[in-house]
Formats: C-alpha cells, sequence, structure tokens
C-alpha cells in the first residue's frame, strides 16, 4: 500500500518495521530442501510411551514424564517428550506456576541509606554460641551498624537499629530507609514494629526461605565468615571477639576493594553518593593506566606497538 503511494521500498520497509532481507526473503521462492529425518528421531515405542504416561498422568509436565521413563530404561530426552506432547496440542500453559524471582521486580536503590539489610549469624565465644547482628547499606554496602549479643530478640534488633538510625542522622533526613529483614520473631514484634513506625522507616520482610531477598546482607556474612569468623573458631572471651571484629568491619568500611564497587571501598562509595561519579572515576583510572602502559612500552627499544589505543587491560 506504501509503494502504491509512491514510497520507495526502503523507505516504505521502514516505515512498517520490516527489514530489506526479510522482505526479499518472502519474495524469494524456497530454495532448500526439506530436512531430512534425524537418525536420532524417537522410535514409535518410545513415543507411544511417552503418550501414555500423559493420558494416564495429565498433570505431569514433559520433564517429569522424562525422569520417569528413564527410571524405566526408556532414555528420552525432555525436549523429545515437549516436542511429542506438542504436536498433540498437549503443552499446557505455565499460567500456573510461580513467576521466575528474576522477573520480579527487586530494590534497587540509587543513594546511601535508601534500602538498609538486616540480619544476625552466629559465632563461638568461649565454647559458647553468640550472634552478630549487623545493619548494611544496601547501595554502598557499609556497614552501617553491628553488635555482638548473646541471644536475639526485640530488644537487640532495636537498638542496632536506633544505633543505626543515630549514626547516619537518619533524623535529618526527609526520606528515611526501608528496612530489608526476614520474617524472624525478632523483626516482626510488636514492639520492633512500633519502633520502626516511630522512626518513620518502612519494614519490608523478605520471602520464607528466600535468602535471595536480602542478598547483599547474606553476601556480607558469606565475607565476614571467611575472612575472620572462620579464622578464628572460637573467640576467647566477648571482649576479645568485640575488638577482633570491630578491627576487620573497619577495614572493611575503609580499606578493603569491593569487586561489586569497582574496588572502590563501601566507606567511599558511601560518602560519594553517586555511582555515576564513581563509575566515571573508574574509567578515568582505566584510560589513564592504558595510556602510562603504551607510552611505556612504546619506550621500549625493539618492541612493535600499534599506533591505535588497544582494549587490553
Amino acid at each position: 500500500m506504501l509503494k502504491e503511494q509512491g514510497l520507495r521500498i526502503s523507505t516504505a520497509l521502514k516505515q512498517i518495521g520490516i527489514g530489506r532481507s526479510s522482505y526479499y526473503s518472502w519474495l524469494s521462492p524456497q530454495k532448500t530442501a526439506p530436512r531430512p529425518a534425524s537418525v536420532q528421531r524417537l522410535t514409535e515405542s518410545e513415543r507411544t510411551a511417552i503418550i501414555a504416561y500423559k493420558q494416564q498422568q495429565p498433570h505431569l509436565s514433559h520433564r517429569k514424564i522424562s525422569g520417569y521413563l528413564r527410571a524405566e530404561n526408556i532414555w528420552v530426552s525432555a525436549t523429545s517428550c515437549y516436542r511429542a506432547l506438542k504436536s498433540l496440542g498437549w503443552v499446557s500453559a505455565a499460567d500456573n506456576l510461580r513467576e521466575a524471582p528474576w522477573k520480579q521486580p527487586h530494590y534497587e536503590p540509587f543513594a546511601p541509606n535508601q534500602i538498609w539489610g538486616e540480619d544476625w549469624t552466629g559465632l563461638l565465644i568461649a565454647g559458647l554460641r553468640y550472634y552478630l547482628l549487623t545493619i548494611i547499606d544496601c547501595f554502598s554496602r557499609y556497614i552501617v551498624a553491628w553488635g555482638i549479643v548473646p541471644t536475639v530478640t526485640h530488644r537487640e534488633v532495636r537498638q542496632l537499629l536506633i544505633l543505626g538510625y543515630l549514626s547516619q542522622n537518619i533524623d535529618t533526613r526527609k526520606d528515611k530507609p526501608l528496612l530489608r529483614a526476614d520474617r524472624g520473631s525478632p523483626n516482626m514484634a510488636k514492639k520492633t514494629r512500633r519502633l520502626i513506625a516511630e522512626l518513620e522507616m518502612l519494614l519490608s520482610p523478605s520471602r520464607s526461605h528466600r535468602p535471595t531477598d536480602n542478598s547483599r546482607q547474606e553476601r556480607w556474612y558469606r565475607t565476614v565468615k571467611q575472612e575472620e569468623i572462620y579464622c578464628c573458631p572460637e573467640y576467647p572471651s566477648e571482649l576479645t571477639a568485640r575488638h577482633s571484629v570491630a578491627t576487620y568491619i573497619e577495614e572493611y568500611n575503609e580499606q578493603r576493594p569491593h569487586q561489586a564497587l569497582w574496588n572502590f571501598t563501601p566507606a567511599y562509595v558511601h560518602r560519594c553518593g553517586n555511582k555515576s561519579i564513581i563509575w566515571n572515576q573508574y574509567r578515568q583510572q582505566v584510560l589513564y593506566a592504558k595510556e602510562r602502559r603504551l607510552n611505556f612500552n612504546r619506550s621500549q627499544p625493539g618492541l612493535f606497538l600499534p599506533s591505535a589505543q588497544t582494549n587490553t587491560f
């Protein structure tokens, strides 16, 4: 229709959103011969077994049918089961299944003190079990507040929240942090919820058996366990444990490069408060390192280098 109006074919195809290669492939006759049947195609007995299983148990998916058939020494892949069932229109819709977790919206802060993660993990002190409570800023991975306690109740959680609230001067901020925590009784207690409401914060409970809902807090615990707690399987005293953990957290915040932060420290990112600035600084440092290396290598005798800057780093 557009062509009849005097438009060029390329212009018409561009307006309707069709590529030129697709258009001309439609015009040209099909020159390719039909694909020959695969030598690995299902046998008639295997196809019959798949269909019989689906008829007997319609609720089974193609993957489960493949697994059950393998237990009966009928080795068919899940893909082959899917194709056999799809040819008969027996592939059920997945509307009743839970959506993949990575397709659901998740929280991603763009500034410090927007989202906090709170949790606790265990450690041994003089043969007794203690707990390390921490609040981490999900933007910068900065440890906002922490404590070592012999038990975890609503009292310890509230004290931790107040410590983080005061240390970051949240009372002077218009927007208060959102607290990401699991559904443990200390977090869900009435007094804890009341304190969160009084501090004008929001509580966002994670889903049950979903550590990925508070992934940055869990990743921090993996780091502190590997680099601090597991290095000292049992602290001799509570005072020693507090001093050792405090030293590590200070190093983690102020000195330890964080790979997820382009090897800047959490404290630096927390103070900067803008990852666009951090990214530009990182790129400038990379380009400076490339240029310095290139200039040095060019000055070496007998070493041939192209004039254009390479992408190697």
